[in-house]
């Protein structure tokens, strides 16, 4: 630290637009930072800024010796291309671990180690050790299959020995999320049942359950085995006193984690697990707001602050 003549661990944060999930995600990892005696850096973008402009940031970012770590918020508006983004990043200043190549170093197991971890993955893979949960030999389910959360998750249990690693594809979440607002009679046919089942076979047969596709409440019981550990990496922002994705009307004076954003409505926070429904049969679970959203900031923490120790390393 500062105390030896090194400058603190700093992390910077480069968002675009205003959405409320990611300027509260954001919010939350400064908060962390300031904590840890860490340096923060917000680069707080307009919603219409060009591709150049944000690569012109990263590559800033990049170049600065002040900065160990640099990460780009998603999701990015439309119009820019998350892809092209993320490749302008350092790998080696790449805490949220999703340049190509410390994903494709995680993929190729035994081959190489990243320069970094993706946080979510990280941090989940941590509070499951640190809770003593078994992942060697067991079942495991990972529902979504983003490049955040999903794929370098179902590496990771894979490499922690999971029995078997299966991924419930974003096809099978959206077919799962349109039975759940169709009219009860097209529920009722015997094609649709069974789509269904053969959709959740593997997810009701988990003993842990990992999920991360970012629709409120989507999992309810009949999903989970009973006594499975379930992770819930999920966070989406409801707008209170509005109906969403038919989960439940939401009051302002009594909603439990309510937030507000300067200049923005207020919102509730919600995970994709029913919470009050799962709780009645899983062995174990995490809580939104808590549970993997703290782990996650922490593994971006410790992401930092690797990164500013191999730099001193390679000073000295």
């Amino acid at each position: 630290g500062e105390a030896l003549g090194a400058p603190p661990p700093g992390l910077a944060a480069v968002v675009v637009g205003d959405r409320a999930d990611s300027l509260l995600y954001v919010r939350r990892k400064g908060e962390a930072c300031e904590a840890a005696g860490m340096r923060f850096f917000h680069e707080h973008l307009p919603g219409d800024v060009d591709q150049e402009t944000v690569r012109a940031v990263l590559r800033r970012l990049n170049e600065d010796d002040d900065v160990h770590g640099v990460l780009l918020q998603l999701p990015v508006p439309g119009h820019l291309s998350e892809s092209r983004l993320l490749e302008c990043i350092n790998p080696r200043k790449d805490v949220d671990g999703l340049h190509p190549n410390n994903v494709g170093r995680l993929a190729m197991r035994g081959v190489w180690r990243p320069a970094f971890m993706p946080c979510a993955p990280l941090g989940c893979a941590e509070l499951l050790r640190r809770e003593g949960v078994r992942v060697r030999g067991k079942a495991v389910a990972v529902v979504g299959d983003s490049n955040v959360v999903g794929m370098p998750m179902s590496w990771l249990m894979r490499d922690a020995g999971a029995a078997s690693t299966t991924l419930l594809h974003t096809q099978a979440v959206d077919f799962l999320k349109a039975y759940r607002d169709m009219d009860p009679r097209e529920r009722r046919s015997a094609e649709t049942r069974r789509a269904r089942d053969d959709a959740l076979r593997a997810v009701r047969d988990a003993d842990v359950v990992v999920v991360g596709v970012g629709a409120p409440e989507i999992v309810t019981r009949d999903w989970v085995k009973p006594g499975a550990v379930v992770v819930d990496i999920g966070i989406n922002a409801v707008p209170l006193l509005e109906d969403c994705s038919k989960t439940r009307r939401l009051e302002d004076s009594k909603t439990p984690n309510a937030y507000s954003l300067p200049g923005r409505a207020a919102f509730s926070v919600v995970g994709d697990v029913h919470a009050e429904d799962v709780s009645r049969v899983a062995g174990a679970m995490t809580s939104v707001p808590g549970g993997a959203g703290p782990m996650t900031i922490a593994a971006l923490l410790s992401n930092t602050f690797l990164g500013a120790s191999r730099r001193d390393r390679r000073a000295a």
